[in-house]
């Protein structure tokens, strides 16, 4: 069987043409040249009887049904991956390296703990994770697997959903008692409010959902931090009342030490996913960490 008629291979083909952005980047990385690399894709697209990829003297650009090829592609190559390596690897001598990345404060309070303890079920495996609240490129950084809280859109990584990203807003129990009653979204102006900054600018709108409907509500602090986790050390200290992720005041909430403040009042959340790509030689390592990550968080 040729090249050509090898579908799998004008899969991987049309995926790496995608993540590149050239035809030139893709035939490299496959060891091919530009031109049989060209050719194969009009094999391709004759094949099926559509059109993939507009070409320009400058640039090439997905057409609508080379999205669709490009989602089923994504999964196909997945499963041929997982299919390989569930033959040749067994789980029980995982080794080799993982480069991962995550959001700082859900990477130090959720993930670390999660790397430490597959660490000691699987010694071999090398963790190298970057805790950073800036967006890597999951490409050019070599990166194995990218947590992020985000809604999904389209791109070009294979995602697997990890757990809801949900808010809170809430305030210490000796802050409560020693304060007004809180009835309303108005009670709050009556209150220290702990606001969170982001390059500068004071996040002090907040946004709920209430009885269906979306309800914005404007505040005004006297403390305002760039960090989260400041802003828990904050309300932990009875400073007054903020927003925080419920992964962080999770064990305050179950003792009662952290009261969440009118819980009829619901934050937008997003979800975390585990973005990754598709390497056949990584693949059992990926794929049985972030079966462990999920079992891990599912049982907490």
């Amino acid at each position: 069987m040729t090249h050509k008629l090898n579908h799998l291979y004008l899969m991987e083909l049309f995926v790496t043409i995608v993540h590149h952005g050239s035809f030139s980047g893709a035939a490299k990385q496959l060891n091919i040249t530009p031109t049989k690399a060209s050719k194969d894709i009009q094999y391709l697209e004759k094949s099926i009887n559509t059109v993939l990829l507009n070409r320009t003297t400058r640039a090439i650009h997905i057409t609508d049904s080379g999205e669709v090829y490009l989602t089923s592609a994504l999964e196909i190559l997945e499963l041929h991956s997982q299919m390989i390596d569930n033959i040749d690897v067994m789980k029980t001598s995982l080794s080799g390296e993982l480069r991962l990345t995550a959001p700082t404060l859900w990477g130090e309070v959720i993930l670390a703990p999660i790397i430490l303890a597959f660490k000691k079920e699987y010694p071999k495996v090398k963790f190298i994770a970057d805790f950073s609240n800036n967006t890597s490129d999951i490409f050019r950084e070599n990166i194995h697997i990218a947590f992020r809280s985000t809604e999904l859109k389209k791109e070009p990584y294979l995602a697997r959903y990890i757990c809801k990203d949900e808010y809170t807003l809430c305030a210490s129990r000796d802050y409560l008692q020693h304060h007004k009653a809180i009835k309303s979204l108005e009670d709050l102006n009556k209150h220290q409010m702990i606001v969170f900054t982001q390059k500068g600018s004071v996040i002090d709108r907040f946004e709920f959902t209430h009885q269906q409907q979306i309800v914005q509500h404007h505040v005004s602090g006297s403390l305002s931090f760039n960090s989260k986790n400041a802003i828990y050390q904050a309300v932990i200290m009875d400073c007054g009342i903020a927003i925080l992720p419920k992964y962080l005041v999770v064990k305050e909430l179950t003792s009662g030490g952290i009261v969440e403040v009118l819980p009829e009042y619901k934050i937008k959340s997003l979800s975390f996913y585990a973005l990754y790509t598709q390497r056949r030689k990584e693949s059992a390592l990926v794929n049985t960490f972030i079966d462990y990550v999920c079992e891990s968080i599912n049982e907490n």
